[in-house]
């Protein structure tokens, strides 16, 4: 019997196990009571008992009226009325009514406020992740003390560096990081999704549309780069590029990464425990669960290009140009159309007479291979770096002259294919074939290929050299002609340049003489790909993704050299082209005119301009929908009944008939959500405080923790989407409030009322996050970068973790020996099997799973890093060149500038004696030693050129030797 469910309630009802009000007539009751061991429940045998008060409550309950209720986080909230208190005065805004109603219940005061460069120091760490500068300091208190900090918030609130702070939170939900994970770990490029979570925070964009862009940014109206970007979000989960796996399984294991992120990052409830079956306390079914995840289960996994602000520019740029030299040529050729309409009629149909090839896939060489609806063949999960595919078909005709390999584009290629390349592209090194009667396998006929053409013939080119290549001649690329020369150094290429090469090719291959059979005959291609080459900082292929192979019986079948794009719009009757398709028409149509030649080649030049763009892991809604089956134990390979897409029954309803990812996405966002807007506000509380109103961020379920501060809760979930969405409204909001800016000293009685500070009885302090813990130390120094976005950087660590045995496969970790080492954290390189070692020893995540909630440790490891790891060094020493250059001032003065520059405030007195008495025993004892045996100084790759004198030297060491102290206090890597 369960008695957490409502119709387990009701039969229990109707079966007198229950008598609301009447406890002595509930069987329920009778049994938990009884001394009879044959009776007793729970059974004796189960090891298991009720305590005491259970057995109470639960008969309190029946007296009561056995009333079942929603759990509290699924009811929508409703905006609850201002509680009053005792000590208005203390109240700031509305958030202090709830906390101090909560206080004054438990007969306890609030803390002082905090001192005013203790608030400055909370308030620039909480909103932007960074401590205020001594130019900061001094502003802040040269001005009226509520003015200073209301104006500090607004600044703080519109640095761009509060995008940065508040996006790595995000980043932790949205399990990122610039790596696919699993054994091979290749680096991924999808850095420009944290840069669009940085602007979102920036511009403040309203929380529900920043979940629908998301989820579905691509289903969005005429759908944007930045939209489809957002999607990377749904694709930050591992890849699994390893030889012999099943792509799909990896499919589904990122299906179920992608609804775990989902319930946890925006819903608030651990949904992924009904992947294998109903969930054992809150009523979310094991069907209700597929049901949901029906809702992502139509998309493909594409990865396409994108360009920065910078490269939309350069390419609005190139296409301006391109469009005035062809608004020249049509300016200078008045029938222009009349021209190009007879050449569209003299064109010859090329289509005809091919018959498409229905193989068998190729499963040697740990490439999978999918035979498609259309003839094509798809190539998907591990791609080795060389490869040879046989391809085996039976073809019903008499008679080949020709044989054609279509190369068609795909969304889940890279860059849309149509290679496997990082760029999407790839190379032939050779095709061979071999026919045989079907009658008589074994009486094989090898078909020699003569000539080849095709609609693209870059020109030859050596290809780089790889360590697989030391002991291999030197490979080329370049006409197709290279795929039948019998020579596999030499290979067909596609590449000919950014922005025009992620497009369909083909080329035909003639034979020597016909091969003429009759009766239906059996055929083999192999299609040679031996042109990858094993790169560490890339995928290691250059083989083909999707492609097609059609035989021809005509006398002098050639590649047809109209691109795909350019014969689909030739189909359509002149008079309904749009002017766009007018215009795709005539950019091919001119490439033919000899007379416009040079006008051909400055557009050509031109083309060489076109920037590479990045590429980025975005959703693609498929056009034929999947079927979604409820999985027995969760397992791909165990579908039971089909199920349609739809929401949980318990949470507010879906009223849409056929919904899709989009519908899903506002659903998440509507205002009746229970969860959505109390689960991210429940987040930024988290980041002020430590631990969120409900201690369990990613469970509001009924495993989850009751909130401290329900009403409070509800109260800012309603403000949020009052306001539109509003975060940094929120945020306003918090550190305004007097709850914020209390002290956050520990007084006996507090430790004992309130040791976790769950009352709120005093201000928050904690230890820093990882990334702000190393950011402290760049910004106090002054070698902090503050550029923003761009590619993930690569500081210093150890070259032993980048190599077997610590990393499975070697990986490419080129240090950043320029400014770019000091940028901030949150660019760090993140290998999801090599953690930086700074962001892992501060539990930073890995990004293997979606994380609300970090662990926060304390251990001597930690320690051990901020005195030993070489950037610290660099910090210590910067620090100190920073404090020596103040030459007018007394080291009693100095001392005080390095101690503000780490902790903001001024030293105590007795804080200053020390450090002078650390100061002066670091200098006697180094000008007693000019080989510094006793001194604190760390040699270093980057050692100062010039040469300094041994008192210079000893003045230099003794002041590094005291930056290391400030920079290793626990306040300087604490918030107050």
């Amino acid at each position: 019997m369960r008695l957490d469910l409502w119709e387990a309630a009701e039969e229990s009802a109707a079966s007198s196990v229950i008598v609301a009000g009447d406890p002595e007539a509930s069987e329920l009751i009778n049994r938990i009571i009884s001394g009879d061991t044959s009776e007793q429940m729970p059974p004796v045998e189960s090891g298991k008992s009720l305590p005491d008060e259970q057995k109470a409550l639960l008969k309190k309950w029946v007296e009561e009226g056995a009333i079942y209720e929603k759990h509290w986080a699924f009811e929508a909230p409703t905006r609850p009325q201002l509680p009053s208190v005792r000590n208005e005065a203390w109240v700031t805004n509305p958030i202090d009514f709830f906390v101090l109603a909560r206080l004054e219940s438990e007969g306890i005061q609030p803390s002082p406020q905090a001192k005013p460069h203790t608030l400055l120091r909370r308030l620039s760490l909480d909103l932007i992740g960074l401590p205020p500068t001594i130019e900061e300091i001094e502003y802040f208190q040269k001005l009226p003390e509520q003015s200073a900090y209301k104006r500090t918030i607004k600044q703080l609130l519109a640095s761009p560096h509060f995008g940065e702070k508040h996006a790595r939170e995000w980043l932790d939900a949205a399990r990122y990081a610039d790596s696919d994970g699993y054994e091979k770990d290749l680096p991924r490029e999808v850095w420009m999704y944290r840069d669009w979570v940085i602007n979102a925070f920036n511009n403040d964009m309203p929380y529900d549309q920043f979940i629908v862009e998301q989820i579905a940014g691509d289903l969005l109206p005429e759908s944007t780069q930045s939209e489809r970007i957002a999607t990377g979000f749904m694709r930050n989960s591992m890849t699994n590029r390893e030889g012999g796996i099943d792509p799909e399984q990896f499919r589904m294991e990122a299906m179920f990464d992608r609804m775990d992120a989902i319930g946890k990052s925006v819903l608030g409830l651990t949904v992924q425990c009904a992947q294998c079956h109903t969930h054992k306390y809150d009523p979310l079914t094991h069907t209700d669960y597929y049901r949901m995840f029906a809702l992502l289960n139509n998309c493909d996994e594409a990865e396409i290009s994108v360009y920065t602000a910078t490269q939309q520019k350069q390419r609005q740029h190139l296409y301006r140009e391109i469009e005035e030299i062809e608004s020249d040529l049509k300016r200078e050729t008045p029938n222009w159309q009349e021209l190009m309409s007879e050449w569209e009629s003299s064109l010859v149909d090329q289509e005809s007479g091919w018959q498409i090839v229905r193989p068998e896939v190729d499963t040697s060489g740990g490439q999978k291979h999918y035979l498609l609806e259309d003839g094509s063949i798809l190539a998907q999960g591990y791609a080795p770096p060389t490869l040879t595919s046989n391809f085996k078909a039976e073809v019903e005709a008499t008679s080949i002259t020709a044989v054609r390999l279509e190369l068609l584009n795909d969304p889940n290629l890279p860059r849309g294919g149509p290679g496997r390349s990082s760029l999407g592209l790839c190379v032939l090194s050779e095709i061979k074939a071999v026919a045989a009667p079907l009658s008589n396998p074994q009486k094989k006929t090898e078909l020699k290929f003569i000539h080849a053409t095709s609609d693209v013939n870059p020109k030859k080119e050596k290809q780089e050299r790889t360590s697989d290549y030391e002991s291999k001649p030197d490979r080329f690329t370049g006409p197709v002609g290279y795929a039948i020369d019998s020579d596999d150094t030499t290979a067909w290429g596609i590449d000919i340049g950014p922005g025009r090469s992620n497009v369909p090719r083909e080329a035909v291959f003639a034979l020597d003489k016909p091969f003429d059979s009759e009766e239906a005959f059996i055929i083999t291609f192999s299609l040679v790909q031996s042109h990858g080459g094993r790169r560490i900082d890339s995928p290691n292929t250059n083989n083909l993704g999707r492609f097609r192979i059609s035989i021809n019986s005509n006398s002098t079948p050639t590649a047809n050299p109209i691109p795909k794009s350019v014969r689909e719009i030739l189909s359509i009757p002149a008079d309904q082209r749009t002017p766009d398709q007018l215009d795709q028409v005539f950019r091919y149509w001119r490439t033919t005119v000899p007379a416009w030649k040079d006008a051909n080649q400055r557009i050509e030049t031109l083309w060489k301009k076109h920037p590479p763009g990045n590429s980025q892991l975005v959703l693609h809604e498929r056009e034929q929908p999947r079927t979604t089956c409820r999985l027995d134990r969760g397992s791909f390979l165990n579908p039971a009944e089909e199920v349609q897409p739809g929401v949980p029954g318990f949470l507010h309803s879906l009223e849409v008939e056929s919904p899709n990812r989009l519908d899903f996405a506002r659903w998440l966002t509507d205002r009746r959500s229970p969860t959505t807007a109390r689960a991210i506000v429940n987040r930024i509380w988290q980041s002020y405080f430590g631990t969120g109103l409900v201690e369990t961020s990613d469970d509001f379920g009924l495993q989850g923790t009751p909130p401290t501060h329900p009403e409070l809760l509800d109260w800012l979930a309603v403000e949020l989407m009052d306001n539109n969405w509003s975060q940094k409204h929120i945020h306003r909001l918090i550190v305004n409030s007097s709850t914020y800016r209390q002290q956050s000293k520990i007084t006996p009685i507090l430790l004992e009322r309130d040791p976790e500070n769950r009352l709120l009885t005093r201000g928050p302090r904690q230890r820093l996050n990882a990334e702000i813990v190393r950011d402290v130390s760049l910004t106090a120094s002054g070698l902090l970068d503050l550029s923003l976005g761009g590619p993930s950087i690569y500081p210093p660590a150890p070259e032993f973790l980048f190599v077997p045995p610590a990393s499975y496969e070697p990986k490419s970790w080129p240090y950043a020996a320029g400014t770019d080492q000091y940028r901030r954290s949150l660019y760090i390189f993140r290998f999801r099997s090599v953690p930086h070692p700074v962001l892992e020893t501060f539990d930073a995540p890995s990004g293997n799973v979606s994380c609300v909630r970090r662990s926060r440790s304390n251990t001597p490891l930690q320690a051990l890093t901020t005195l030993n790891e070489p950037l610290f060094f660099d910090c210590a020493r910067a620090l100190a060149e920073k404090t020596l250059d103040l030459q007018d001032l007394s080291d009693r003065e100095r001392l005080t500038y390095a101690f503000r520059r780490c902790l903001t405030r001024s030293p105590r007195e007795e804080e200053l004696s020390v450090l002078l008495d650390f100061l002066n025993l670091q200098q006697s004892d180094l000008s007693q030693s000019r080989t510094g045996e006793n001194q604190l100084v760390v040699t270093h790759e980057e050692q100062p050129k010039t040469p300094r004198s041994s008192e210079i030297q000893a003045k230099q060491a003794a002041w590094t030797a005291v930056s290391r102290v400030l920079l290793n206090l626990d306040e300087t890597v604490t918030k107050e």
